[in-house]
């Protein structure tokens, strides 16, 4: 009974805080790219110049979602041929370019939360296209504790809380746990990418994930290591499926 009133009580904080954030920085007010003035029924607050420079993603892998070419003949990616992922399939919605490298460095390093708000905009139109049938739950992929500290969010977990709230779909952050300090995947070689994330995940509430049909959130998907280590820990536990969904990712190279 404790813990659901403070399940309550966070919530309610959390809300709070999401009108708090509106206040200081009004939606559909002004482009998050560009920063320039935009009117209300402008989508995901984006100028219509602005917009030009996202690459949506269309015809994708079927099964990772990384972007292919529209002359390119296997429906799979180079790497997905080569490669047994642990995800049933992989969803994401946008190239990562320069203009996508900004506004996550902004989220993720300059503190600027309310972006997470219009990404997972992105996300939910993306999650509703595909033909996904009763999720039971939404895992944010984990930080480490203490640099969740000290970075002092989780932003795959803002952009889980929006898409759970919006698709009525439960989030939770407590059953999937990162349980150690990894190096950063970006600096490393991708066999050394593998090794790096070696029993970093665990799994803490097997009935949330027995016969569960679970979303797997991240802001981005590269090799896609990071999710596989924690698909693999889920598996462990006999889930109905595994789904994953990321804002952002690149081709292919």
């Amino acid at each position: 009974m404790e813990n659901k009133g403070l399940s309550r009580v966070y919530k309610h904080i959390c809300e709070y805080l999401d009108i708090l954030l509106n206040f200081i920085y009004p939606r559909n007010i002004y482009c998050i790219l560009c920063n320039e003035p935009i009117t209300k029924d402008q989508e995901y607050s984006l100028c219509a110049y602005c917009r030009e420079k996202i690459h949506f993603i269309d015809r994708c892998c079927e099964k990772c979602g990384k972007p292919l070419e529209l002359l390119y003949l296997p429906n799979k990616c180079p790497d997905c041929m080569k490669i047994n992922h642990y995800f049933t399939e992989g969803f994401s919605c946008v190239e990562y370019n320069e203009e996508m490298k900004k506004i996550i460095h902004r989220l993720k390093y300059q503190n600027q939360r309310y972006l997470s708000y219009h990404m997972a905009q992105i996300m939910k139109d993306q999650l509703q296209k595909q033909n996904i049938k009763d999720i039971d739950y939404i895992f944010p992929v984990p930080l480490y504790k203490d640099k969740e500290r000290k970075r002092g969010f989780n932003q795959s977990y803002l952009l889980s809380k929006y898409l759970g709230k919006w698709m009525n779909i439960k989030v939770n952050q407590k059953c999937l746990l990162k349980i150690k300090d990894t190096l950063s995947q970006n600096q490393l070689s991708k066999e050394d990418r593998k090794n790096n994330l070696k029993d970093a995940f665990f799994v803490c509430q097997e009935k949330l994930v027995r016969n569960k049909t679970i979303l797997l959130i991240d802001d981005v998907y590269t090799t896609g290591n990071t999710v596989d280590a924690c698909c693999k820990e889920i598996l462990k536990f006999n889930p109905k499926e595994i789904y994953v969904l990321t804002f952002a990712t690149g081709k292919n190279v």
